[in-house]
Order: structure tokens, then sequence, then C-alpha cells
């Protein structure tokens, strides 16, 4: 990937905020059910921290790309890490003197982290041409890799550090919140205007004024992407949330689901390291539907047994098809929208596609309890169809286009 040395510092810095943002998530969705179980006052309230993470994270994209369009990416960047170190004293706190609500508060603040840092493989993206834009986006959630491995060790590892079991491990969300604010303090004002500057060339030709929503709405690659990252988020998360419910009841272990979600979480972030590559060559539509394809190979091969190899495999598949699935997705976006158009399109993208992450939380325990695990994974299917097809006639459409510029002199 081209680059000045400015360009390669701040994406240096984005992968290592991203990096920090996913070893702190990856404690929370590893313990955040263990501690709402603990504190909840009836058991149906379990799972509702773990779902503010998504809820959180929904209700503060769009108020998070408005917040960055006025103050800068960076301001915005800083609030997010601030939200984070905020969570996590207030779920130290929160288990120091047993208040339920208060969990969930602190919880709630690490979903508006989630939405803030969203936002970071677009701000890598904007500096960029568009055939390096999916690139640019797979090496900073290439960040995840390490976190995806070490965070639940990690998490289990210091989580009886403090006076109050689990205090370890979300007093570290607060060290890695930390940690975060100091490292996105390196970005500066020349990285936005690096931003503005690649995406000047061939679209400063263009209408200066911004289009309507709508009309940006109906661009085959705008639906295509937003389709793309909206199922690829719904799916994950409805199976990431289920499948260790899934197997437990099944008769395997508590450790064995924890080790189907660590499979899981490599699945979905070592494979940025092949998603940006694969976009660039052959082109974010494809990739879309390989990740459509891969996903649903995961979901069919949940059908065909209960086996804890099953369960590994079929988590591993859908943790690299929703990796394939956002990086191309992201990447459409990120061609769909003109410059001063940028901060309204990335924040509609944002709530489709969180939006699907928080109503695959919410409908998990649900969904699984009145269909079981097989229906289930039968039922994820049509969406990813749905995803198939919308990206298909992305494709058709941008071919006579595409036909178009090769025979411009």
């Amino acid at each position: 990937m081209s680059g000045t040395p400015h360009r390669r510092r701040a994406m240096t810095v984005l992968t290592s905020a991203q990096m920090l943002y996913y070893f702190g998530i990856s404690i929370d969705l590893t313990l955040t059910g263990l501690v709402g179980l603990r504190l909840a006052p009836v058991p149906a309230l379990a799972t509702l921290p773990f779902a503010l993470i998504s809820v959180g994270s929904w209700a503060a994209t769009y108020p998070a790309s408005r917040f960055m369009s006025r103050h800068g990416r960076k301001a915005g960047f800083l609030v997010g890490s601030g939200a984070a170190l905020t969570g996590g004293i207030l779920s130290v706190t929160a288990l120091l003197t047993e208040r339920f609500a208060l969990f969930c508060l602190g919880i709630a603040c690490i979903g508006v982290h989630q939405a803030f840092a969203g936002y970071y493989r677009y701000a890598a993206a904007d500096m960029f041409p568009p055939e390096e834009r999916g690139k640019a986006i797979s090496t900073v959630l290439s960040g995840g890799v390490i976190a995806a491995v070490a965070g639940p060790f990690l998490a289990t590892a210091v989580k009886d550090l403090g006076p109050v079991e689990f205090t370890g491990s979300y007093a570290l969300v607060t060290v890695l919140a930390m940690m975060s604010i100091g490292v996105l303090s390196m970005l500066t004002a020349g990285d936005t205007e690096a931003a503005s500057a690649a995406r000047s060339g061939p679209e400063a030709a263009e209408e200066a004024a911004p289009r309507t929503l709508g009309r940006i709405a109906r661009q085959p690659v705008f639906l295509a992407g937003v389709a793309g990252s909206c199922v690829g988020y719904f799916t994950m998360t409805s199976l990431m949330a289920a499948a260790p419910l899934a197997a437990v009841g099944a008769g395997h272990s508590v450790h064995d689901g924890a080790q189907v979600i660590q499979w899981h979480m490599v699945g979905m972030y070592a494979t940025a390291f092949a998603s940006g590559p694969l976009t660039r060559s052959i082109g974010a539509g494809r990739t879309l539907l390989i990740g459509a394809a891969v996903s649903a190979l995961g979901a069919v091969t949940a059908l065909t047994g209960l086996s804890h190899v099953h369960f590994m495999i079929a988590l591993g598949l859908i943790g690299v098809g929703w990796n394939l699935m956002y990086v191309s997705g992201s990447a459409l976006v990120a061609t769909s929208y003109r410059p001063r158009e940028r901060s309204v399109v990335q924040g509609v993208g944002e709530i489709f596609t969180l939006g699907g992450s928080a109503v695959g939380a919410l409908a998990a325990g649900p969904v699984l309890d009145a269909l079981g695990w097989e229906s289930m994974n039968a039922a994820l299917l049509v969406p990813l169809a749905v995803s198939a097809v919308v990206t298909v006639a992305h494709l058709r459409a941008a071919r006579p286009r595409a036909a178009a510029r090769r025979t411009d002199p």
C-alpha cells in the first residue's frame, strides 16, 4: 500500500488504537455475560449488559459521526477512548458495590467507545485512493489479531487481582483506555488534511455541492456496502452470542464454549491480512460475495452436527465471513460519497451496520430458545442470500461504467 511517511505514521496510530480497542472489547465480550449473571436481580436480565455494548454503539454512532464532522476525528476518537475509560471505572465500581444498574451504565459506555472506534477504518480509507481503501481498512483491522488471541486469556488471567472477582479484568479495560488516549494524542491536524488531499484528484472536477441522502442511498454501490456490512455483523453477533449457550446445552463444558469464541475471534481478525489484498485484486463486490458464501458455509456446518469440532469450525468460518463482508462492505461505502458527504454517509452506514449488530445481540437468546441452534443457523441463510443478491445487482450496475472508462480516450 502506497503512502507518504505522514500517512504511514497515521496508519500506525490508527492500527495501534484499533489493537487497544479490541483488547478492551474482547475482555468485555468474554466476561460481561458472567458478571451480568452475578449482578442481575433476576436471571432474565443477565444478558442485558452484553446487549448494551451493541445497543450503546448503535445509539452513539451517528452522533459520533456528526461530532467528528464539526470537531475533527482526533477529538472524536479521544472522546471515544474517554468513554471506555469511564466505562472501565464504572464497571469496577459496580463490582465492588454489587450494583447491576451501574454495571449496565459502564458497559453502555463501552458501546459508545465502539461507535467512535468504528470510524478508525474510515479514517484510514479516506487517506487513500479508491483502489487502496480496502487494503487500508484491512490493515487497521489487523490490529485485532493479537487481541483475538490474547484478549480472552488476559481477561481471565487478571480477574482475581482485585478485592472482588473480575475487578482486575475491568481495571485492565481502564488501563487500555488510558493507553488508547495516549496513542490517539499523536494524531495531528495534518492527518485530516492528508485525507482531504487524497480525495481531491478526480473528485475535484465533480459537483461540489453534496447530493441528497436519498440520491446517495439509491446507489447500488452504497446499498451493497451497507447490506454486506449489516448482514455480516448481524450473522456474526447472533451466532457469537448464541454459540456458548448452544454448546453448553449440547453437553460441552464452559471452557469448550469459551474456546469456540476464541477461534471465532481468530477467524474474525486474522482474515484481515487477506481481505485487503483480495478486495484490491478482485474488487470489493466479489470479495463480499465470497464472504457471504463463507458465512453460509459456517451456518451449514452448524447444521451438520453438535460436536465441539462442529462448533469450532462453524464459528471460525462465521468469523472469516464477517471480516470479508465487513472490509469489502466498508470499502464499497467509502467509494459511494464525495468529500462533503463523508460524515453523513458514514454515519448512516454505521447506523445500519451497528443496528445489525444490536439486533443480533438482542435477538440471539430468544431466537435460540424459540428455534434451537440448527433452525437458527438455517434462518440466517436468508439474510445472507439477500446480501448476495444486492451485491450482484451492484456488480451488474458497475459493469457498464467500467466498460465506459476503458473506452474513454
